[in-house]
């Protein structure tokens, strides 16, 4: 208790320019979609999609240019924590990537995208990424996305404002 009320005063004695911008909240009644996407991504891609700081994508406007190419929509459900949910409805998990889409995605998610339906989630999820650097796969597509669908070159970034990460060779010419 006493350590809340200190970071309470804490927070209060900040300048308003050093305290966090206040984020959207949610409704008092959530959809089923947003209380599996609180529920089961939210502790990690943060609950309003910004995971940042942290080696995470934000998903909260960025999520959608995923959605740009076949390939990038198959990688959003055969990620291990989507193919692998303990959500076993495939319907009740289209609902989840929708929410992340049309809701978190924002304007990233193009005009006119469809929204997942069961049959598709059911299709990519049989086929998790199990023994793929999820880095390196997610950097691959990120080129695609950008060179193919006009995605900010931001997207290369897991999170605005992330260090840039060093290149491959830079790391090879000093042996690790």
């Amino acid at each position: 208790m006493r350590a809340a009320l200190a970071l309470g005063a804490l927070v209060v004695a900040l300048p308003a320019a050093a305290q966090p911008a206040a984020a959207p909240s949610y409704p008092a009644e959530m959809t089923q979609a947003q209380s599996d996407y609180v529920e089961h991504c939210g502790g990690c891609h943060g609950i309003h999609g910004i995971a940042a700081p942290a080696d995470l994508p934000t998903l909260k406007d960025r999520v959608g240019w995923f959605t740009c190419l076949p390939q990038g929509r198959a990688y959003l459900v055969r990620l291990p924590n989507i193919a692998r949910s303990r959500i076993t409805d495939n319907d009740q998990l289209a609902d989840l990537l929708n929410f992340m889409l049309f809701g978190l995605g924002g304007s990233s998610t193009p005009a006119g995208t469809k929204k997942f339906t069961g049959a598709e989630v059911a299709q990519a999820r049989s086929t998790p990424f199990t023994s793929v650097s999820l880095v390196e796969t997610r950097a691959v597509l990120v080129e695609q996305l950008i060179r193919q669908c006009g995605a900010p070159a931001a997207l290369r970034l897991m999170y605005p404002g992330q260090a840039p990460p060093r290149l491959a060779a830079t790391r090879s010419r000093k042996g690790g």
